[in-house]
């Protein structure tokens, strides 16, 4: 049986590469930090997967096992005979595997090895090739360098499966319990292989990644956003339930409209692409099924206002194409108003506002210039927030 290996065990690793990888035809070997996770994996040898839309479809995830990220010696061993690895554990963790992968390398290219390794990244990182490539370098051996060049793919995909938070009474009853949307496509950079690309369900292959990245993060991600901000400030508890709110739909929508041109524009995707990819998330979004929270969608606002992140990003995109991201700025006045007393960044972003000021918030956390006409909109779009969202709601 044909085997492979990934890195992180949660939501994202079960429910979206476990599920196309059990599909064709794979041994899943999961790697993770939490024991407890792995001790279950290898106790169940299986774990459930919930395909929650207009019926439940109940599947189960057969032929695993897993290792303890502690046990660095046996993830070397089996991962040194493999030629497919995986990881989702979150970009902020991606950096802490990056010594564990140049030893699974160094291993398996230490003696003549025709073969090659593909090391798949899960995670919504930009220049995430490039990226995860200079951290493994530091660690490896000098002489491993054109192993690096000529065998080791590291390619790129774009994760776009939502997979909501597993109710507690149900994670007590199903401890691996994964609830995924029917959606389980993922765009994968077919040129970045090193050798043939593994035929695995799911993986739509594509020769430019780019384009693709770009629509995840600007349009989903940050109308995805835009919905829990905006819906948050109208307690409402669901994302399905704002998708509904015609007035913010139409606000949303607005912004999305000025993201589309700068995509249209820069990557020249055609309107009809991007317009048929906005109502297919529209449906999404409106599943009730998934349960999705407005607060789950919502959290983590700081890294949400970064540089490069959904909602900055979005609106330098449009202000490089020579759109004005005026409902773009809005949003990112909507976040910046963001108070959910559960949510500690959400808290500690309003601390921030209060004690240094809008003006230290825009060019510290979204690295924004005061003469920047993006720092002016959204300032502006802060300052007189309450008085816009009457008017507009």
């Amino acid at each position: 049986m044909k085997k492979v290996m990934h890195f992180g065990a949660g939501n994202i690793g079960r429910g979206f590469f476990g599920h196309l990888y059990h599909e064709s035809g794979y041994h899943i070997i999961f790697v993770d930090i939490v024991d407890e996770v792995i001790k279950i994996i290898n106790e169940m040898a299986q774990y459930p997967i919930w395909i929650v839309g207009d019926k439940v479809e109940k599947i189960v995830i057969d032929n695993i096992s897993g290792i303890s990220l502690k046990d660095e010696k046996k993830i070397i061993d089996i991962g040194a005979d493999l030629d497919l690895i995986s990881f989702s554990v979150g970009a902020n963790n991606v950096k802490g595997i990056t010594p564990i992968l140049a030893k699974i390398i160094e291993k398996k290219f230490s003696s003549e090895n025709s073969g090659f390794l593909n090391i798949i990244i899960g995670e919504n990182l930009k220049n995430a090739s490039s990226i995860v490539g200079q951290w493994i370098n530091q660690h490896l051996q000098e002489n491993f360098s054109h192993i690096m060049k000529n065998k080791v793919g590291l390619v790129e995909t774009v994760l776009s499966r939502m997979v909501p938070i597993v109710p507690d009474e149900l994670k007590k009853q199903y401890p691996l319990l994964v609830l995924v949307e029917p959606y389980k496509t993922m765009p994968v950079a077919k040129n970045m292989f090193k050798g043939a690309p593994p035929n695995i369900n799911g993986f739509l292959m594509v020769d430019n990644i780019k384009p693709y990245e770009a629509m995840k993060l600007y349009i989903h991600n940050f109308t995805h956003a835009a919905f829990a901000y905006a819906g948050h400030k109208k307690n409402y508890k669901y994302i399905w339930e704002v998708v509904k709110d015609k007035k913010i739909e139409n606000l949303v929508r607005n912004a999305y409209l000025e993201i589309k041109s700068a995509i249209h524009r820069n990557y020249g995707i055609e309107d009809e692409e991007i317009e048929a990819y906005y109502r297919d998330l529209l449906e999404r979004f409106s599943n009730k099924a998934l349960g999705d929270t407005i607060i789950r969608v919502a959290r983590e606002p700081i890294r949400k206002l970064g540089p490069e992140e959904r909602i900055i990003g979005a609106a330098k995109l449009c202000q490089e194409q020579g759109i004005i991201p005026e409902y773009v700025c809005f949003f990112a006045a909507c976040c910046l108003h963001y108070d959910e007393p559960t949510d500690i960044e959400s808290q500690k972003l309003k601390t921030l506002v209060s004690t240094e000021g809008i003006d230290s918030v825009l060019k510290n956390i979204s690295g924004l210039d005061e003469k920047n006409p993006i720092f002016i909109r959204i300032k502006e779009n802060y300052i007189n927030f309450w008085k816009k969202w009457e008017k507009v709601l």
